[in-house]
């Protein structure tokens, strides 16, 4: 009542008595690569939310404050930067574009 995959699974975590080299297929395939996750350490971001930002502000009052952002349109392609100087409310956008590599 379990599908293959689920019996492979089983299997490949010692669950049963069989191993997986009484399987035919299992040893026929090579093992997949599995991507790492990218673990953040949280501790970084400590003292830098918008409430904390907003209190640096309060504090001095005299900062000038320049935003910046990008915007990602499909992977490996164009990218949109954005650079926003409060104080004049002056925003400047540049269009990065891919450099192609040679073959």
């Amino acid at each position: 009542m379990c599908s293959e995959k689920t019996l492979y699974n089983y299997i490949d975590g010692s669950l049963f008595d069989v191993r997986n080299i009484d399987l035919p297929r299992k040893v026929k395939y090579r093992p997949r690569y599995k991507k790492s996750e990218l673990k953040v350490d949280r501790g970084c971001r400590v003292g830098r939310n918008y409430h904390d930002y907003e209190v640096y502000l309060e504090k001095h009052p005299d900062t000038a404050v320049t935003q910046m952002d990008s915007v990602i349109g499909s992977k490996g392609g164009k990218v949109l930067l954005t650079i926003f100087f409060v104080e004049t409310s002056l925003m400047l956008a540049f269009l990065r574009m891919p450099i192609p590599l040679s073959q």
